[in-house]
């Protein structure tokens, strides 16, 4: 999908949660009674999104994990935080590795007693690492920022408090040759309280 269509779709989504949120005016907050949070881990594939060189290995998909937790304000919107490891890839004849915070603003919708499905958008730290032969003339050493973050992902409740949890986001993370997007693709439980 091309980036300039990105935006409309999300605005699209984004207007089509505030209308459902006009409809749901109990609002749960972290020291009422009847609010709600969650933590959960998670693990899958992350893709290092770029180019790669004929003349050296290239391995751009690596084995990942994360953990989040977060609240729900109502039925539709809440706030997240989590922490990822992308793992190593190698490219241009050298390794890269990728770890990030991140904080996103989730909007779901419910359906039906155990499913839902949501959105995320949010910012990210990331934190990454490039090590290289210096034949290779890779740029090398760590790069620290912040970029955004942006998925979407479904949730089916086993009970009121075990879900399984499936994820997509991607990330735009700082690398010592520039900014470049890394897809995750995971799958893990979280615990409702």
């Amino acid at each position: 999908m091309q980036k300039r269509y990105l935006l409309p779709i999300a605005a699209l989504g984004l207007a089509a949660s505030a209308s459902a949120f006009a409809q749901t005016p109990e609002w749960r907050m972290p020291w009422s009674d009847n609010f709600w949070g969650y933590f959960g881990a998670s693990a899958g594939e992350s893709k290092f999104r770029g180019n790669c060189s004929s003349l050296f290995d290239c391995d751009q998909k690596d084995s990942a994990w994360r953990v989040h937790g977060g609240g729900n304000f109502n039925n539709l919107v809440g706030l997240e935080v989590g922490y990822t490891d992308f793992g190593r890839m190698r490219s241009f004849g050298g390794d890269t590795d990728a770890r990030a915070a991140n904080v996103s603003l989730t909007a779901g919708l419910p359906l039906g007693e155990r499913f839902a499905i949501f959105g995320k958008l949010g910012t990210v730290y990331s934190r990454t690492d490039v090590s290289a032969s210096p034949t290779t003339f890779v740029s090398t050493g760590e790069k620290s920022g912040w970029g955004s973050t942006w998925g979407a992902g479904a949730t089916y409740a086993f009970t009121r408090n075990l879900q399984v949890r499936v994820d997509w986001d991607r990330h735009r993370l700082d690398f010592t040759n520039g900014e470049r997007d890394v897809d995750l693709l995971s799958a893990g439980l979280q615990f409702r309280f």
